[in-house]
């Protein structure tokens, strides 16, 4: 529903959204509370994951996170984000995303499975 979302910090609604926004709505829309922040959603949602090798134990519905950034998995090669570099909510391969984003940013620093 929200992909092509202008990506708005803070935001939470289809004006505009941001990461941990887009993770708040998803969740309240499958019926379950979370925190706003992605450090938050970090540390509270669900379990913590380890993907394996290769990051080849990831499925859909997959939080990755980075500092500041959260994403969700829509297959285990594809993840959905509000972000700054579309600045939209945007599909984008999940290793081309982690090479992009880890340039500035570095790895991922968490994976929790909801």
């Amino acid at each position: 529903t929200f992909l092509g979302t202008p990506y708005l910090w803070g935001g939470a609604s289809g004006f505009g959204i941001d990461c941990s926004g887009l993770v708040q709505l998803a969740m309240h829309m499958a019926g379950r509370q979370v925190l706003r922040d992605s450090d938050m959603q970090a540390a509270t949602i669900g379990e913590p994951l380890g993907p394996g090798p290769e990051f080849a134990g990831l499925r859909r519905g997959d939080l990755v996170f980075w500092k500041g950034h959260v994403a969700v998995m829509t297959d285990p090669e594809t993840m959905i984000h509000a972000n700054g570099h579309t600045m939209l909510v945007s599909r984008e391969g999940f290793r081309q995303a982690v090479a992009r984003i880890g340039y500035l940013y570095g790895s991922p620093t968490g994976f929790r499975r909801p």
